[in-house]
Parts: C-alpha cells; sequence; structure tokens
C-alpha cells in the first residue's frame, strides 16, 4: 500500500516577520545574532536580507 503525504503535514507555523525586507519566516529560520563573551543572545537575524529588524509574530484571538 502506498502512503500519501499532504500539505497539512508539512505545515510550518509562520513566527517571525523581517520588518526589512518583508519576509516571514519559521522560528527554525530566525538565527540569534553573535553574542558578547558572557552576553545574551537576544538579537534575531533575517535569514533573507540579515537585517536585525525582526519581530516575533503573536497570535490574536479574533483574527479573520
Amino acid at each position: 500500500m502506498k502512503k500519501h503525504t499532504s500539505a497539512m503535514n508539512t505545515l510550518v507555523c509562520i513566527t517571525h516577520w523581517c520588518l526589512q525586507c518583508d519576509s516571514h519566516h519559521p522560528k527554525h529560520q530566525v538565527s540569534g545574532a553573535p553574542a558578547l563573551p558572557g552576553g545574551e543572545v537576544d538579537e534575531l537575524i533575517c535569514p533573507t536580507c540579515n537585517s536585525y529588524d525582526i519581530e516575533e509574530l503573536q497570535e490574536v484571538s479574533d483574527a479573520q
């Protein structure tokens, strides 16, 4: 029996938006900027244009 795969099996949640190039990315594609020794990584980098102007998208209860 042949197993079918559907688009639903490969659905990836978009979690981040780049304000510079207006692209949207899942969390695993948005990388953290290199931190200084002893520092935390809190800056994200767009995988398309390398901008630091990345916003995390928030789910809204009244989305249409």
